[in-house]
């Protein structure tokens, strides 16, 4: 039914469970769950990426630091991956995630 793509969206998601909520109303209950757990899939990516860029960075990151990494949601995860040229000590990271 569907191809596989990198690049898939939020809104590209959306736009597909409102297309099967029309088609076929239950059908969109089975998407939702595929979607929520393909969001989870990506965050957990994003969490992954901001621990090993961080790690390469300044060295083995303290637990807690691993943690709260561990806990945060996607734009936030964004916002530190995003800006890890721009950090100069944990302490900058440490911004984000209290």
């Amino acid at each position: 039914m569907f191809n596989a793509r990198a690049d898939l969206t939020t809104k590209d998601v959306d736009i597909m469970v409102k297309k099967i909520d029309n088609i076929y109303p239950k059908g969109s209950e089975v998407v939702m769950t595929l979607a929520d757990k393909l969001r989870e899939e990506g965050r957990e990516a994003l969490i992954k990426t901001a621990i090993k860029l961080l790690t390469k960075k300044f060295g083995s990151l303290p637990e807690e630091i691993r943690v709260r990494i561990s806990k945060l949601d996607l734009v936030t995860l964004e916002v530190i991956i995003d800006g890890i040229f721009e950090y100069e000590s944990l302490e900058d990271v440490k911004k984000y995630i209290n």
